[in-house]
């Protein structure tokens, strides 16, 4: 009998539980199926990108600060928190930094080089982290795109050649707010600039 009473209490806890934890997120967030069109003024949104070239597989963290149309800035990270790159766009021109290679890059434009796929139109890329569909990330809308885009609820799937990269939304925060060094983006004296596509 007092075995019985456990049971029984057992299963309405397990009841109270599994209806507290559907209650609070009884639908998970959905980006790319959404028919917002307009951007915030600011926001930070978190996110994750898988990258596949060839037979190596890697998933990066990724945060994107940004003032949409006017300046960004993505932090990659890698395994246990590594940066593996920080990209900082403004109007005046962009500067990218690989740490763990002691290179970087630098240019003006829209056009900015992204690690595994090359050059893409800033503004168009991070249209993607805002769950806003694009048809083309070319620097140049008069080029044919090599690139296959598939969209899910919260990602998108980006195919060129056999490599493909995915970006899955998890946080989108339009009133974050940060520290004026976000826009500040330093390149050790002992790095190397590099000019072409970095392996």
């Amino acid at each position: 009998m007092y075995s019985l009473k456990i049971l029984n209490i057992l299963v309405i806890l397990s009841i109270l539980v599994q209806t507290l934890s559907c209650s609070r997120n009884p639908h998970p967030q959905t980006y790319f199926g959404n028919k917002q069109t307009s951007l915030p003024d600011s926001a930070k949104v978190k996110a994750v990108i898988a990258v596949s070239q060839g037979s190596a597989n890697e998933k990066l963290s990724a945060v994107l600060f940004a003032v949409p149309n006017e300046k960004y800035r993505l932090e990659l990270s890698g395994t246990l928190g590594l940066s593996a790159a920080s990209i900082l766009w403004k109007q005046e021109g962009w500067k990218i930094v690989f740490s763990q290679n002691e290179r970087y890059m630098e240019g003006n434009g829209n056009c900015v080089f992204i690690p595994i796929y090359g050059g893409v139109d800033i503004h168009k890329f991070s249209l993607l982290f805002f769950g806003q569909k694009v048809n083309s990330l070319n620097c140049d809308n008069s080029k044919p795109s090599n690139l296959a885009l598939e969209y899910n609820d919260n990602s998108v799937l980006a195919f060129f050649g056999k490599d493909s990269l995915r970006l899955e939304i998890k946080n989108i925060d339009p009133k974050a707010e940060w520290k004026s060094g976000v826009w500040n983006l330093n390149v050790p004296e002992n790095y190397v600039r590099v000019t072409g596509y970095l392996k």
